[in-house]
């Protein structure tokens, strides 16, 4: 029989009252699962995504094109949506994907059993998704790509640039499409973003992380870009562009500066986590170990000239907005309940945080304190 609490909530004991990250991160596996309706983008490629996770489908004469399998949990919600939208399931002929990590590419091994799909990936991705096994299933790749490799079915061409730091072969997928007589360039991100928690300064495992992060920001800045997408539907505003969309009018994925605005967000995410972690490692290091003025170890072998003081201007506003848009689609919960992918695929690219430490993040008004909440664990 089950109890019902009386009183004023003030009454009630501690244990008894969920916390607010408690709730967050409730909603966001719930967003996690939860289709988002199927949708036309632009010329032959349609979203077949979650609210948070997003999926593409590259439709073709020959067959068609699956961009990031998300959690295999998910694999229903996609083939649902993909059928809604009137195309077959079954006619998946090559399964690509954003970046190894359980969210976007955990259920590859299910898509190719369902599909027959030949699963293509990125070459500096693949120690990563070989040990994502969910309920024991190897990882499936047919074909190993390399920076700049093409992938073309069908008429349509995808070319795979290497965009490393998020992951070491993370992977921005652009190519052409054809709306109203003109063609425009779709530019798919991969993923630019410093999850809180990442270590950006002395990386054991990827000492040159700092450079590869801005390897990415200078390649994906160079890429023409008129239809910005990305690996979570929160980093070009699909819920805002989706109901411009209902409304009829100008397709609002036609959105080159969208471009840029992702990039700026994320390139200032990153300055200003860099700088907070070389800010940390000089006041740890005992006076004694280095001489004056001296630059503390390993904080600038690797690292990208400092950006201005995000703390006012333009650069707060970015990191302002990076922080906003990360908390509106949940991304530390992408990755399982301890932010390290889910009991049969563990992501060993992130370091387990709580709910309550990236409420710390998101929640400190000042640049300084609030990436206090981000240190590595």
């Amino acid at each position: 029989m089950r109890h019902k609490l009386r009183g004023p909530r003030s009454a009630w004991p501690d244990t008894l009252i969920p916390s607010r990250s408690f709730f967050n991160a409730t909603l966001a596996r719930r967003r996690i699962s939860t289709q988002f309706p199927p949708h036309k983008i632009i010329g032959n490629i349609y979203y077949v995504g979650t609210v948070s996770l997003a999926s593409f489908l590259v439709v073709t004469p020959q067959g068609n094109i699956l961009i990031n399998s998300e959690y295999e949990r998910n694999v229903p919600v996609i083939q649902k949506s993909v059928e809604q939208l009137g195309f077959k399931f079954s006619d998946v002929k090559i399964l690509l994907g954003s970046h190894a990590h359980a969210d976007h590419m955990e259920g590859d091994a299910l898509v190719k059993q369902l599909t027959g799909a030949q699963v293509m990936a990125m070459a500096e991705d693949v120690p990563l998704l070989e040990q994502m096994k969910p309920a024991g299933k190897a990882h499936p790749i047919d074909k190993v790509l390399h920076d700049g490799d093409q992938v073309t079915l069908g008429g349509s061409t995808l070319v795979g640039h290497l965009t490393p730091g998020h992951t070491p072969g993370d992977t921005t997928w652009t190519m052409r499409a054809q709306e109203g007589g003109k063609t425009y360039d779709v530019l798919i991100i991969g993923s630019l973003g410093v999850n809180p928690g990442l270590k950006l300064v002395n990386n054991p495992t990827n000492p040159q992380i700092v450079g590869e992060f801005t390897r990415a920001f200078q390649v994906s800045r160079s890429l023409p870009c008129d239809v910005p997408l990305g690996s979570h539907p929160g980093m070009y505003n699909m819920k805002e562009k989706y109901a411009k969309l209902q409304a009829g009018g100008p397709n609002p994925f036609i959105d080159p500066a969208g471009c840029k605005a992702e990039f700026d967000i994320d390139e200032a995410m990153f300055h200003a986590v860099l700088q907070q972690q070389q800010a940390a490692l000089s006041s740890a290091a005992p006076a004694a170990n280095a001489p004056a003025n001296a630059p503390a170890s390993g904080a600038t072998s690797s690292a990208a000239p400092a950006a201005p003081s995000a703390e006012g201007g333009q650069k707060g506003d970015l990191v302002a907005q990076g922080k906003a848009r990360f908390k509106a689609y949940q991304c530390f919960d992408c990755h399982g309940d301890n932010g390290e992918g889910t009991p049969d695929a563990p992501d060993l690219t992130h370091s387990r945080l709580t709910a309550d430490q990236i409420s710390k993040f998101l929640q400190k008004p000042k640049l300084r304190s609030a990436l206090h909440g981000a240190r590595s664990v």
